[in-house]
């Protein structure tokens, strides 16, 4: 299988380059940190004995996404399976009211995902056949004072993510969106606190067995569903007062 991981230079995306490769399967593995790329193509290689390549992108530039996607196929003829789990989440919520990062946060969140995946799944559609898992995040599910702005993105996310999924489902290709909790990595780090958190690893290995399921929607860990559910039923008065 040829698997696509864009995110790969750190965090869930590294884990998931180590556990496909690890599985046998060739991995393209894709990020802006090219330097970190190519360490991690070797460390595969020297690893697993697979196939590995190191493919740069940057997701908040548009006009370079078709020529990305362009290089991909070049190495590849056809992608069974792509794995997103880019993402960014400033520190500072001041942060927000900076035009330039609120639109690199809203670019790299959700723009370029739609951008990249809209290209691909275009590929897709001429054999009938892939899978795509994609990370949105439970912070889209309702916003809050604390992350809005990245709640927001996430939220326009899921909300592309459905309706590609309807769009793609008479192709046979499936499309699941993965809504994760706290994940030890950098971008959660000193950032939020650790409650029901899990390792990198171990999300790593759940998309790892869902990229040969049937599913559409995801929670990981499975509690979060509940947690989503919760507050979304509270009514905005109390939600309000709750000032979360």
């Amino acid at each position: 299988m040829n698997v696509l991981i864009i995110g790969a230079s750190s965090g869930i995306g590294r884990e998931s380059a180590h556990v496909f490769a690890q599985e046998g399967h060739n991995v393209i593995c894709s990020s802006r940190d090219k330097e970190e790329l190519e360490y991690l193509v070797s460390d595969l290689k020297l690893r697993y004995d697979c196939k590995a390549y190191a493919v740069s992108v940057d997701l908040t530039q548009l006009s370079k996404i078709n020529s990305y996607v362009v290089e991909i196929y070049k190495i590849v003829q056809t992608l069974d399976c792509v794995v997103v789990t880019v993402g960014t989440m400033p520190g500072d919520q001041e942060h927000y009211y900076n035009q330039k990062e609120l639109l690199h946060t809203a670019m790299t969140n959700y723009i370029g995902i739609a951008a990249v995946l809209n290209e691909i799944s275009t590929k897709m559609r001429e054999i009938n056949s892939g899978v795509i898992v994609c990370l949105s995040s439970v912070a889209g599910e309702r916003g809050r004072q604390s992350n809005f702005i990245y709640g927001a993105t996430k939220s326009a996310l899921s909300t592309y993510l459905q309706g590609l999924r309807m769009k793609l489902n008479k192709y046979n290709i499936q499309v699941i969106t993965v809504f994760p909790g706290y994940v030890d990595t950098l971008m959660s780090y000193g950032k939020v606190k650790a409650i029901f958190a899990v390792s990198p690893y171990y999300f790593a290995r759940r998309i790892y067995k869902l990229s040969g399921s049937k599913r559409n929607i995801v929670y990981i860990p499975v509690i979060w569903w509940f947690i989503a559910r919760i507050l979304k039923s509270i009514p905005e008065g109390i939600y309000k007062r709750l000032c979360l």
